[in-house]
């Protein structure tokens, strides 16, 4: 693997996970309604960063296809919901839990990469993405539970989704020593 570019846009979307993280975490009773519209901003700007990074590094990384593709899912993801606002607030959890499925299988592919790259820690970022794929089957199959929960449940995987993806953008950054 090449010397990966622009790695800190990384670094930006996983701390803006992480903060939204806290911020729900802050206000569960008072943020269902304002999480919905959060939400969709929060995801399509990742999926905007998540393309340039996809884009700008497609011939130093294997499998920034796989990235690029992600990206533009959470644009669509994004755009969708900051559209049918009333709508998202009502099928939030079933919305969530279908895209923390699609952004676990792409952290877990992200640790595939960093074990074919024969980088050290390449195991973490696999484990976050199991985590985050059953959390979301979780949520969908258990709509009661999602619903009950999904303001607590929300900002735990932000902030897990967020720390995750720093550490990846951490190890790819090592790239460059």
């Amino acid at each position: 693997m090449k010397i990966a570019k622009n790695w800190w846009l990384l670094t930006i979307t996983g701390t803006l996970l992480t903060l939204l993280g806290f911020w729900v975490y802050s206000n569960p009773v008072e943020n269902y309604v304002t999480l919905s519209v959060l939400f969709s901003v929060i995801i399509l700007i990742v999926g905007i960063f998540e393309i340039t990074f996809a884009i700008t590094n497609s011939q130093t990384i294997k499998g920034w296809g796989w990235m690029l593709t992600s990206g533009f899912f959470d644009v669509l993801i994004g755009s969708i919901l900051m559209t049918y606002e009333n709508i998202t607030m009502e099928i939030l959890p079933f919305i969530f839990g279908i895209w923390l499925i699609f952004r676990g299988s792409s952290q877990f592919g992200r640790g595939i990469l960093l074990k074919e790259a024969h980088l050290k820690n390449w195991g973490w970022p696999i484990f976050g993405g199991v985590f985050i794929v059953l959390f979301g089957l979780l949520v969908i199959f258990n709509p009661v539970f999602g619903a009950l929960n999904i303001v607590i449940w929300t900002a735990l995987s932000l902030i897990l989704l967020g720390v995750f993806t720093v550490v990846f953008s951490f190890i790819i950054k090592k790239l460059n020593n």
